[in-house]
């Protein structure tokens, strides 16, 4: 073919130099622009989502290599990035003036709205694909797909030359068939190249132009030997990035060398040419730092050095797939870059003051793969072998005037003129990790100016406003401040004053490069200033190069060359480790947090109503959005009003007058504090009473600050109020008592108070009495104020507040307020001081008293009213706020997973890295619906997040308010608050992070399934649909299991009740439309051994090749110490069983006691010792030894007493007391009685049932009732069944496997 012309392209200024014609090769000219972000995009600057997994926060503006091509017929000239991180070639439609397909006559749209790319940035571009006439230089391309941007906020397109799965279009179908011909495949099938390869390198540092050649490389462009290093691919197998092992670092200067250890090598690194900087591990960046003397500030995540080391005569050697591979020796001055591209910042203090500032080239990251950006690659020439899936790499040769293109002669030819790297097995040898002498540190500084200041020392600790490390010396204006994501304080001067401030607000914090004209002129605007994502160059035109470095370099300060300077710079970086260090924990971020920041979180409350059932939770719920103003009415339970509550938005929930699914919703609740009004924000989770549905209230209390426990005025604790209090206690959170339905016959809130002291076995105490009783209930004293308050006008709105008490309660009063001083002295030591010295304590002090004491979990306030009757609830939120604590008062761990999951404490600070919990799932119409507690940081809309579980990257594409069924969207969280995500796949309990920290938090608890049953679609068509929906309530309630039984092939789901299933089953029928057959339910029975067993098992069997042979001798007995539990040990000696296969005995243990011999149901409580055995030299395997394991263990378990348990359920059933006779003649056939309590007018008693006795207990507790009897039940033990009930337990079992064998 015909060589082509190679193009070197601005963005509109273009120059060409003609190369020789070459068969085989297609020369494309690059050339190097910045583009930096618009200010207020800064501060999100990441890599493309395609390129590779990792996520960088901390580089400075990006740019790109951009070449000049044409589209279209006729022609239409194009200035497109070069990026070797994805595999489309795209451009924006007529809309940006960058490509017009109305002017072309070949233009054809393939895939209307199939085209759809996202950046981690936030910015994206959507539309259709088509196919054009596409040419670079003098080739041309007749039917090249390439994706339009219709919808963009990019303003320029892109060629992508990298894998064909990071096409746009895999990413959105998932599936790596979807892949189309990209730029160099066409190439290949045009028979314009002969292979997928291309190579890519500078020929000009200077002017940062060079080369990308495709099908051949260019000899004469790199000095020394070409060697060949393999790609490293997925854990999948696939080749997405150009993922090499860097397996050698070396420190060299006129001083000495040093070789530089990293407990990460060989270190997986991606040559990127998206990224300006290189990233390496913590512990080897700072190996480099410290032989150059840049300083690090952790809270900014930034090495910065004086900008005069650029002028170092010294350098780093890369190496690569081991000992003998290639090196790489990158020099200082590519390593140095510029902060700003104005006058440069100075330091203000410490060993460099009166320094320029300038960024360090190499970057520390947490985890791999790490990253070799533009600070290396400038000086490395690259071959990118797509077939062979290698990497050929040399230093690039800049003096060099010749050309001499080589072709590759076929499709799977190596590239030319390059050797493999010898010994590349070596390359996953981790090298001994060493302590560098540092000896090369003195040569940095050689020919290096000093700072003209001898002070030095380190700068003081420094705010939010400052580096931790440095300060610098210039006033910013606040988008250019934004930019960078911190403040650069202005130390010298005053901001309102002229003179040298002023002049420094010239600066130009972001290069300009909106566009470049024909006459070479640097036009500031933004409109080309919107492209993140490719590789960021250092260099301007050299007019403005000249001018900037003129008047940065006028000045010229030398380095002093002494020791005692070196050891200052050497003691600065230690001592400014340790501040940073410092100012990290926890206490040092809550010292930084601003007073607006403060004031946010102090007015924030994450609470919880929780009860047994039927307390009335929904409707103290609807009545706090009536009175925050969030509902305009108020809806009922049941829905007696033909709309139902606000809150129980499922059909069932209203139908049924129960709470099935936890619901949050948000509120502002305005308090007057001190004669004016501050407005609270609340968080608020309505749970579920019934026990069926407990993980509904689990989840909701591992994320909460505080709850609000209501109980019923009658009936005081209950049997599910006890599980509540045991899920708060279980997750540390501080609650509040509300005394509910005060107004019905037999109200009594003291009862309440008491059982709460005695059942609950926490210290409460009464803040408020009740005004009047039963019927007449019609207000509350205020035992805290001694103030009287009454509810009137329409659903009680108007609160009348008076100070004193009325008489007749006066002596009552004072009685119930000297109880709450004493129960407060009991748990609090200023209130006891007080009380021993016979003092009164202020309402003041009786207020802090009850915050300190309820956010300790020492106490918990109780108050009064009644929802129904729109009484008591204006105080009770209230007391939310004076109370209850904020995200800050209450400690939340996180575990570092770098140290072995040790706890760290999370402070809820947005600017602090992002941390959060995905509690509950939930399908919506939209998608998966997350629902995420931020615990620090913020999160914002667009996005990225990493999955701490599977360290999958996920894009946050809309963030909403949840109000129960309804949404409201934001587009950013802050730290401390709950919202809900959608697009984001995960499971319950997930912990997510922006990548920058290595923590996982705690999930809730999730109980055991404690009752199954077989279900089955009635028709065959519906299993599709059955399917689904299978898939997503199991998701969303990890409670609820589904198998298929292996020998029956029947589908079994699981759950924590009778209604549980029932409700399940009912919405399969409502929401999917497929109605169900279900069996008879199945009790999870256990099975377990009563006394001691020996046993001595030999497996022997041949079968024509090698046989099988294992002997095991031991005994089994029951696990005294946990009867839950199994234990397996081995105590063989003289080696008779090798250890090897004694890991398979223990396997096979474990998987004898998930089926156990009886019923088929696990085993629990056995205990298995395994004490002698024999082995055969041919015959005995693992498999031999688990396999007689498992048959010693069953042919054994009868012998030990093997036995059938049961669960037993904690069974509360309340009922008027008429029926008291009725209820106990129930109860004698069920279960053992265990506490009855018989009130005025209804009684409860409580027993130990076995939960297959309590099948269709519902109906005949209606029956002996006339409706008016309820129960509940939760698991309790499990206890062995009764020996008939075992024996035909077991004869059923024989029976089922019979017929099946028969079959």
């Amino acid at each position: 073919m015909k060589a082509v012309s190679a193009v070197v392209a601005g963005a509109l200024l273009a120059r060409s130099t003609l190369a020789e014609h070459i068969d085989g090769v297609v020369s494309w000219g690059i050339t190097q622009r910045r583009q930096p972000p618009p200010p207020e995009e800064a501060r999100r600057l990441r890599k493309r989502a395609s390129t590779f997994e990792e996520v960088i926060t901390n580089e400075e503006a990006r740019g790109g290599y951009f070449a000049t091509c044409r589209l279209g017929t006729p022609s239409q000239d194009l200035s497109l990035q070069l990026d070797t991180g994805s595999s489309d070639i795209w451009v924006p439609d007529s809309s940006a003036k960058v490509f017009n397909p109305s002017r072309s006559s070949t233009f054809d749209v393939v895939g209307q709205d199939e085209f759809d790319i996202n950046y981690v940035d936030g910015s994206s571009a959507t539309g259709d694909y088509f196919t054009d006439v596409f040419e670079i230089g003098g080739a041309t391309l007749q039917n090249m797909t390439m994706g339009l941007g219709i919808k963009t906020d990019i303003a320029y397109g892109l060629v992508g030359v990298g894998y064909a799965l990071n096409e746009a279009i895999v990413g959105t179908t998932q599936s790596a068939s979807s892949v189309y011909p990209n730029l160099p495949v066409n190439m290949v099938k045009e028979k314009l190249i002969n292979t997928v390869a291309y190579s890519l390198w500078l020929n000009d540092l200077d002017s940062s132009s060079g080369n990308i050649l495709f099908g051949g490389i260019d000899t004469r462009k790199y000095k020394g030997d070409l060697l060949r290093i393999n790609i490293i691919p997925t854990s999948q197998g696939l080749y997405t990035s150009f993922n090499v092992p860097m397996t050698g670092l070396q420190a060299v200067s006129s001083s000495g060398t040093d070789v530089l250890t990293s407990e990460s090598f060989p270190i997986p690194v991606v040559l990127d040419s998206g990224t300006t900087l290189s990233y390496l591990p913590t512990d080897l960046a700072r190996q480099v730092w410290k032989e150059v003397g840049a300083l690090y500030s952790p809270e900014f995540q930034l090495a910065v050095i004086p900008c005069d080391m650029q002028n170092s005569q010294g350098y780093f050697s890369f190496g690569f797939a081991g000992p003998s591979g290639p090196r790489i020796n990158v020099s200082m001055n590519e390593l140095v870059l510029d902060l700003t591209s104005g006058p440069a910042p100075v330091f203000t203090t410490g060993p460099y003051k009166g320094m320029d500032a300038c960024e360090f080239g190499i970057q520390n990251f947490s985890s791999a793969p790490y990253l070799l950006g533009d600070t290396f690659l400038r000086s490395a020439y690259v071959v990118y072998d797509l077939v062979n899936n290698q990497i050929g790499i040399a230093e690039t040769d800049f003096n060099s005037t010749e050309s001499n293109i080589v072709p590759f002669p076929s499709l799977s030819a190596h590239i030319p003129s390059a050797t493999a790297a010898p010994d590349q097995s070596q390359a996953t040898v981790q090298p001994l990790v060493t302590t560098p002498a540092y000896a090369a540190s003195a040569g940095f500084t050689n020919g290096v100016s000093s700072s003209p200041s001898a002070a030095s020392g380190l700068p003081p600790a420094l705010g939010i406003a400052q580096f931790s490390v440095l300060a610098v010396s210039m006033a910013l204006t606040m988008r250019y401040c934004t930019y960078y994501g911190w403040w650069l304080e202005a130390l010298h001067g005053d901001e309102g004053k002229s003179g040298t401030i002023q002049k420094q607000r010239n600066m130009r914090v972001v290069r300009a490069v909106a566009a470049l004209n024909s006459s070479s002129r640097a036009v500031a605007t933004r409109t080309g200033a919107v492209r993140h994502v490719g590789l960021g160059c250092r260099t301007q035109l050299a007019t403005t190069q000249q001018q900037w470095n003129a008047s940065r370099l006028s000045g010229l300060r030398y380095f002093s060359r002494t020791r005692n300077c070196r050891d200052a710079a050497a003691d600065a970086l230690r001592a400014a480790k340790e501040l940073a260090a410092a100012n990290m924990t926890p206490e040092a971020a809550a010292a930084r947090r601003t007073p607006e920041e403060a004031a946010r979180l102090e007015r924030v409350r994450n609470i919880g109503i929780a009860a047994h059932i039927d307390s009335g939770k929904t409707t103290v719920t609807e009545r706090i959005l009536f009175y925050t103003g969030k509902s305009k009415q108020i809806h009922e339970v049941r829905g007696r009003d033909g709309v139902g509550a606000k809150m129980d938005s499922m059909e069932l929930e209203r139908e049924r007058g129960i709470t099935i699914q936890s619901a949050a919703t948000f509120a502002d609740w305005k308090k007057k504090e001190n004669g004016k009004e501050e407005t609270y924000h609340f968080n608020l989770i309505d749970t579920p009473g019934h026990i069926d549905f407990t993980i509904e209230v689990e989840r909701a209390m591992r994320v909460l600050d505080g709850a609000v426990m209501v109980l019923c005025a009658v009936s005081g604790v209950q049997s599910q109020t006890i599980t509540v209090d045991r899920q708060m206690k279980r997750y540390n959170v501080p609650r509040i008592s509300f005394v509910n339905k005060m107004d019905r016959m037999g109200a009594n809130p003291f009862k309440a108070v008491e059982m709460i002291n005695s059942k609950l076995k926490i210290p409460a105490a009464a803040i408020q009495i009740p005004i009047g009783t039963e019927k007449e209930f019609e207000g509350v004293v205020d035992l805290v104020e001694m103030r009287t308050i009454k509810f009137d006008g329409n659903r009680g709105v108007n609160v009348k507040v008076s100070n004193g008490v009325p008489a007749d309660l006066q002596a009552f009063a004072e009685e119930k307020r000297q109880e709450l001083i004493e129960k407060l002295a009991d748990v609090d030591d200023e209130i006891a001081e007080l009380f021993l010295d016979e003092k009164t304590p202020t309402p003041q002090q009786i207020k802090a008293a009850i915050r300190r004491a309820t956010i300790g979990l020492k106490f918990t306030p109780v108050l009064m009213g009644t929802a129904l009757a729109n009484t008591g609830i204006q105080p009770m939120l209230d007391a939310v706020c004076d109370y209850l604590p904020n995200p800050a008062d209450v400690p939340n761990l996180a575990l570092d997973r770098s140290k072995k999951e040790e706890p760290v404490a999370l402070v809820p600070y947005n600017t602090l890295p992002f941390v959060g919990l995905a509690f509950k799932l939930e399908e919506n119409p939209y998608g998966q619906l997350t629902y995420m507690r931020v615990y620090q940081g913020s999160l914002k809309k667009g996005q990225y997040l990493f999955n701490a579980r599977n360290e999958k990257k996920v894009r946050i594409p809309r963030i909403v308010r949840m109000h129960s069924n309804e949404m409201e969207d934001v587009n950013e969280i802050g730290a401390g608050e709950i919202c809900a995500v959608f697009g984001v796949e995960c499971a319950s309990g997930d912990t997510f992070t922006d990548g920058r920290l290595p923590y996982g938090m705690s999930s809730m608890f999730v109980p055991d399934a404690v009752m199954s049953l077989s279900i089955k679609p009635k028709k065959s068509s519906d299993a599709d649909a059955f399917s689904k929906a299978m898939n997503r309530f199991m998701r969303e309630d990890p409670t609820f299991r589904l198998h298929v039984d292996e020998e029956s092939e029947e589908t079994i789901i699981s759950g924590m009740g009778e209604l549980h299933l029932d409700i399940y089953v009912e919405r399969l029928r409502r929401e999917y439309k497929v109605d169900c057959e279900t069996g008879k339910p199945r009790v999870a029975y256990r099975e377990t051994i009563s006394r001691h067993a020996d046993f001595d098992f030999l497996l022997k069997r041949q079968s024509g090749g090698p046989g099988d042979y294992a002997r095991v001798m031991g005994y089994i007995e029951p696990n005294e110490e946990d009867p839950e539990k199994n234990h397996f040990e081995t105590r063989v000696t003289g080696g008779t069983i090798p250890d090897k296969y004694l890991s398979a005995c223990g396997k096979g243990f474990e998987e004898a006691t998930l089926k156990g011999p009886l019923l088929g149901h696990r085993v629990i409580g056995a205990t298995m010792v395994i004490t002698d055995g024999a082995t055969h030299v041919t015959d005995s395997s693992d498999y031999a030894f688990n396999l007689a394991t498992q048959m010693a263990f069953r042919k054994t378990f009868p012998d030990a007493g093997g036995q059938v348990l049961e669960p037993l359920m904690k069974t509360t059933i309340t009922a008027p007391v008429e029926f008291q006779g009725n209820i106990l003649m129930l109860m004698n056939k069920r279960g053992t009685i265990v506490d009855t309590e018989v009130g005025q007018d209804e009684f409860t008693m409580i027993a130990d049932c076995s939960l297959n006795a309590m099948f269709g207990f519902s109906t005949h507790l209606r029956a002996a009732t006339q409706g008016k009897g309820e129960f509940s039940m939760e698991f309790s033990h499990y206890a062995a069944a009764p020996p008939h009930l075992q024996k035909e337990l077991v004869a059923n079992y024989q029976k089922e496997l019979e017929s099946k064998r028969t079959k």
